[in-house]
């Protein structure tokens, strides 16, 4: 992937499977710190508060048999109190989750199509939008459950129908019910292309997210006489893992998303309509209809190159960008030769004049 200019939209164009995780990737590393801390600002505080709430209870801590110093009344409140706070632990974590996924959402869109990308706008339009994410997921979750239940095919058929739920409502402001409409059109007729590149992608992240996570559980695994340590140690890994998972997952469905938009409906065509100041394909009134993206911004005079010469971003497979001119080209053109001052007549031999074709009289 180029570097972007700000201010300028890209040229989309229909991505293969590798280019896509490509793309997701190098989305990730070039804007590695903006996604990181939309993660990190959420999910760190969260993940604070979960250890202090479990950090009194242990396996050991709820102890049935018959010599134990406690009274299975004693033993039962305990455990109660135990479940309610790994309750209201999980619902902060699924919050938080949804808060930094619905961020890095955002922010990748922005960066995806040539704006500049901040964690804390995103964030801040992420909480913004956050009862109509916390309707679409729950919608989403009671829908996907029931479709497991089902047979457990339509679950999975329904989780990669909806899959692009979340960009529809923070990209195009489509919400709840509607926004499932809009991934599920997206998604008909693709639905095996789409399902191949998200497991591909999801198994490519949890690789990665284990492999750097298993550091941080060996010494939780090792240290198991202390149980601070341990504690210590897994919040660590669950948050370095969401910070690794939670970027990558949502650069791969936004790159999906956008790359159905343009195989469905000529999202780059909409862009440049956008760009030379026309209205978009099949708008009648000369604008951009609701689904775009918010107007560009004024091209500068260098907005032809696009990118770095590229004629679509991103590039395709094997482009480079052409070699520059050599010094001093293009040449100065002589000056034209005149006739004598007043006459209006030019000199025979002057170069201005046109070639001459043979056998053709005046030619």
């Amino acid at each position: 992937m180029t570097t972007t200019t700000e201010g300028v939209r890209p040229r989309l164009r229909a991505l293969s499977l590798g280019e896509i995780l490509d793309v997701s990737i190098k989305i990730c590393l070039a804007h590695w710190r903006t996604l990181i801390m939309a993660v990190l600002v959420v999910v760190v505080p969260v993940q604070i508060i979960t250890t202090i709430l479990t950090a009194d209870y242990t396996v050991s801590s709820f102890d049935l048999s018959a010599d134990s110093s406690q009274t299975p009344e004693e033993t039962l409140d305990e455990l109660n109190q135990y479940i309610g706070g790994i309750a209201l632990s999980g619902l902060l974590q699924v919050c938080a989750v949804l808060l930094a996924t619905a961020a890095c959402f955002r922010a990748i869109a922005q960066a995806y199509l040539g704006e500049s990308a901040d964690w804390r706008s995103s964030l801040s339009y992420a909480l913004k939008h956050a009862p109509s994410l916390l309707l679409l997921t729950l919608l989403y979750v009671l829908g996907v459950l029931l479709g497991t239940l089902l047979f457990i095919l339509p679950g999975i058929w329904l989780y990669v129908a909806w899959a692009f739920a979340l960009p529809a409502l923070l990209v195009e402001g489509v919400r709840g019910r509607g926004a499932l409409g809009r991934s599920f059109t997206l998604v008909k007729g693709r639905w095996w292309r789409t399902l191949g590149v998200l497991v591909v992608g999801f198994i490519l992240a949890g690789i990665v997210s284990t492999l750097v996570q298993g550091v941080f559980l060996v010494g939780a695994f090792l240290g198991d006489d202390n149980d601070a340590v341990v504690l210590l140690l897994s919040g660590i890994a669950g948050v370095i893992g969401l910070a690794i998972t939670t970027p990558f997952q949502a650069a791969l469905i936004t790159v999906v998303y956008f790359d159905l938009r343009v195989r469905k409906e000529g999202f780059d065509l909409e862009l440049l309509a956008q760009e030379i100041g026309a209205g978009a394909p099949g708008s009648a009134t000369g604008t951009a209809p609701a689904a775009a993206v918010a107007p560009p911004a004024a091209l500068p005079a260098s907005a032809d190159i696009d990118r770095t010469g590229a004629p679509f971003w991103p590039p395709p497979p094997g482009w480079q960008p052409p070699p520059p001119p050599p010094p001093g080209w293009p040449p100065p053109s002589p000056p034209a030769a005149e006739g004598p001052a007043g006459s209006g007549e030019r000199d025979a031999d002057s170069d201005s004049d046109p070639p001459r074709l043979p056998g053709v009289p005046g030619g």
